[in-house]
């Protein structure tokens, strides 16, 4: 494709594959996937966790807590031989479900342990939606109570492959387009034309020239933008051209009018310069040792 093309075609491209990128991770189904997997191990921890707190708030810190029973795959069991605050259930068996990463809505029925009759129960969801615990307030006439947890099944997307190929063939397709788009609109800034030879602006030296005023340097046909400090020590630079300049003098003409006098500054900006008039041979800025710097520019021999 070459440079015409691009500039026609490079925007609406991209423009066009992030359409179909966007319409495609909105509508495209999901795979069905299977049940989420519960964690008997995590779920264990959290329901013993839960009647130790309902113990401690019940004034109970010795008795044992009998092993959670797991009566089916959704469902388990806990057994605490002591009445304990049923209003306080809710909250100290949601915070430890949390703590084990367990986000699943949930059934919760308190039962007698002699013939495992419903006392009390919630639900997870209805529980956030009315706000309150329902029937709270009320006393458990049982010693020995049992926790039940049940589970509600619940089916997880899976990410359907061919979904998958087709968002990462489009996402490379709009990064490439987007690419082509960003080339063609950076390729101006690094092939300008060399200023004309009469700009009163200009500063030629060696085979660079520098204009202060906008801040820009051409060093082989190539533009450079400085920041404003490097402009104004370059400036100064040329301005005494193959002298030798101590460390002061520098720093009190370039900082002193913004109340810095910074040494080290000095050593960072000369290395920049350096590294921007690397290409043209005939500069050097010479470090004179114990003094300061030396900018040297030597003629330009066309002949070469």
């Amino acid at each position: 494709m070459n440079a015409e093309k691009i500039k026609k075609w490079g925007l609406p491209l991209s423009l066009l594959v992030l359409a179909v990128f966007i319409l495609s991770a909105v509508w495209w189904p999901e795979a069905k996937g299977n049940e989420t997997p519960l964690e008997p191990t995590r779920i264990n921890i959290a329901l013993r966790a839960t009647g130790d707190r309902l113990l401690d708030l019940a004034g109970d810190s010795t008795s044992t807590i009998a092993p959670v029973r797991r009566k089916d795959a959704h469902t388990w069991q806990l057994r605490l031989e002591r009445r304990f605050n049923y209003d306080s259930l809710p909250q100290i068996l949601r915070r430890a479900l949390l703590r084990q990463a367990i986000r699943l809505d949930y059934n919760v029925a308190v039962l007698r342990c002699q013939d495992d009759e419903l006392i009390l129960g919630y639900s997870a969801s209805g529980l956030e939606l009315e706000g309150e615990v329902p029937c709270g307030g009320r006393e458990l006439a049982a010693d020995c109570l049992n926790i039940e947890l049940s589970f509600l099944e619940k089916v997880i997307p899976q990410p359907n492959p061919w979904k998958t190929s087709f968002l990462m063939l489009s996402g490379f397709l709009f990064l490439a387009a987007l690419g082509t788009v960003l080339y063609r609109k950076k390729t101006p800034s690094t092939s300008v034309d060399q200023p004309e030879t009469d700009n009163p602006n200009q500063l030629r030296f060696g085979q660079s020239s520098f204009d202060f005023a906008n801040q820009t340097l051409w060093v082989n046909g190539q533009l450079k933008n400085l920041t404003f400090r490097e402009a104004k020590l370059l400036h100064y630079l040329i301005q005494n051209a193959n002298q030798v300049l101590d460390r002061e003098r520098i720093l009190e003409a370039i900082w002193q009018d913004e109340g810095m006098l910074v040494g080290r500054s000095l050593d960072v900006f000369i290395s920049r310069l350096r590294k921007l008039l690397q290409e043209d041979e005939n500069i050097k800025i010479v470090s004179v040792h114990g003094v300061g710097y030396r900018f040297e520019i030597t003629p330009f021999d066309a002949s070469k």
